[in-house]
């Protein structure tokens, strides 16, 4: 038993479990927030469903070049902890002021800034998981933290939900800002949780100009990232997803979020202890097909059994993926500019962010339901047939050899 206990617990170090931890606080936080923010925007702020899908993909998409400087800069520097202090400092005082938005166009600018917070933390708080676990145990690094995040996740919106059947409840709509203002809360805890990394001992990396640090990347490491952009495209937000359950109602919406998120936990754990014994690949392939599968059942059906497959395969898909493409981008980046490279692949998967949010929300509008096609049934159309793209892209790619 006791062998077990080591074997499981084996390269889950300090650091992982620290980061980890303010994970989970980050996201119990941001979890509160974004199963009610498609419909904060639109039923508090008057935004619409392309509104929602410009905003989302807006805030992920111009603020990810912030993830490529700030890895570039994490590896010059040497050091990682000030920029994953600085970055979940900077998202938390912006969700201090989310709730006191008067306009969506106001409320953009706030979460622009926050998401910046995410993209200057990104990069160098992946390097510093993968400097704090031996190699053979990166997979299962990532998993965890992963798992702590979606732990999170599970955690938020089912406060959310019992803060709307309690002290945020109100006749037609509920108090949205009320649960903003106490979901700043679990974020300012993480921020203090950031003090108890300690700083791996590393050797200081001189600037470069990007050009020279890009050119030891290897190309087929190129060629994922540029697959994992496709995927990244095809997975247009979350929102899409939840204001389709929205017509069984929001506290129906939340709960399949719920699920989701419990599905995601459950996996994202396992999937990266798997990706270590089996290799990265077919776990992340995995990841693409359940995605494919998800969008492909709302094309036809929004009836609520449907969705409450679509939300499992949802979950699935990213328990599968998340966490494990970014195992195998560290697996195969130089060491000399680790952070760099996983910036960039921060950087290429999100900068479709906002052409996807797009193009997802025009479909969404421009395609009035009919009694085939329910409602959104284009923007799950396009999310399956681009997802397909990078599934085959994936299954003919060849890793390099390990950096």
């Amino acid at each position: 038993m006791a062998g077990t206990r080591r074997s499981i617990a084996y390269g889950l170090t300090a650091n992982v479990v620290v980061l980890g931890v303010v994970s989970l606080f980050t996201d119990i936080s941001s979890e509160m927030i974004l199963p009610i923010l498609p419909f904060f925007l639109i039923q508090v702020l008057g935004a619409n469903v392309l509104i929602v899908g410009i905003q989302e993909g807006l805030a992920d998409g111009v603020v990810s070049f912030m993830k490529i400087f700030s890895g570039r800069f994490s590896d010059a520097a040497g050091k990682r902890k000030r920029f994953v202090g600085a970055g979940y400092a900077l998202s938390t005082l912006m969700k201090v002021l989310f709730p006191f938005a008067q306009s969506w166009p106001e409320f953009l600018g706030l979460r622009i800034v926050e998401r910046t917070g995410k993209g200057v933390r990104d990069a160098p708080r992946d390097a510093l998981l993968t400097e704090s676990t031996p190699a053979e145990t990166r997979g299962k690094a990532f998993g965890f933290h992963r798992s702590m995040d979606t732990t999170g996740a599970i955690a938020g919106p089912i406060i959310t939900l019992v803060l709307l059947a309690t002290i945020a409840a109100s006749p037609g709509i509920p108090n949205y800002r009320l649960i903003l203002l106490l979901a700043a809360i679990p974020a300012v805890i993480s921020v203090f949780i950031v003090f108890l990394v300690r700083e791996p001992v590393r050797q200081r990396t001189p600037k470069q100009p990007l050009r020279v640090t890009f050119r030891g990347i290897p190309k087929p490491l190129w060629t994922f990232i540029g697959i994992a952009s496709i995927f990244s495209f095809a997975d247009f937000s979350y929102a899409f997803l939840l204001v389709r359950a929205g017509i069984h109602g929001t506290t129906v919406a939340i709960l399949l979020y719920v699920v989701y998120n419990i599905v995601y936990a459950a996996h994202a754990f396992p999937a990266g202890i798997l990706s270590d014994r089996v290799g990265r690949k077919p776990v992340v392939l995995t990841g693409y097909v359940a995605f494919i599968a998800m969008a492909t059942l709302l094309v036809f059906s929004d009836l609520l059994a449907t969705l409450v497959l679509a939300f499992v395969l949802y979950g699935l898909s990213y328990g599968m993926a998340e966490g494990t493409q970014r195992a195998l981008v560290a697996d195969f980046a130089p060491p000399s500019i680790k952070a760099t490279v996983l910036g960039a692949y921060h950087t290429c998967v999100g900068a479709v962010k906002l052409a996807s949010g797009v193009v997802a929300g025009l479909l969404w509008i421009a395609f009035a339901p009919t009694p085939t096609f329910p409602v959104g049934a284009a923007t799950f159309a396009f999310g399956a047939m681009a997802a397909t793209v990078a599934a085959i892209g994936l299954s003919l790619w060849k890793a390099p050899a390990r950096s």
